[in-house]
């Protein structure tokens, strides 16, 4: 049996340019690569550190079968393990994105969340002594 590990999460914001702007200027992802203008539907594949990447894409023809489309309406929350959720914390809250302060979980870690420009959830979580 082969093993799966995470590999990416595919979003097709309504906005781009401003989602572009969060994962990049807000979380400190870079931009690995990038594709579409010239009247072409944009995407961008970026990182923030090892195997974590997200893929932005801009709507596609309905016969354009470069990538599958989601179930309208399914909004899942990204989950991300740090090495310090408070210094993560206050990096976000500084520039408007964390949406409450870290807290403790019944799963075993602290955590706190952000939203992107299109109300998708990014949890950053940290286990606890004892924890997940």
């Amino acid at each position: 049996m082969s093993s799966e590990r995470f590999d990416h999460v595919f979003v097709e914001p309504a906005s781009f340019d401003a989602s572009i702007g969060f994962y990049r200027d807000t979380l400190g992802w870079s931009v690995q690569f990038a594709w579409g203008g010239d009247g072409e539907p944009r995407g961008a594949c970026l990182a923030s550190s090892g195997d974590m990447t997200v893929v932005l894409a801009e709507p596609h023809r309905a016969n354009d079968h470069l990538k599958s489309h989601g179930v309208n309406g399914a909004r899942p929350t990204l989950h991300l393990r740090v090495d310090d959720v408070d210094a993560r914390h206050d990096e976000l809250a500084a520039k408007g994105a964390a949406l409450f302060a870290p807290e403790s979980t019944h799963w075993g870690t602290r955590w706190f969340v952000a939203r992107d420009p299109d109300g998708n959830l990014i949890a950053f979580e940290q286990p606890t002594p004892g924890g997940a």
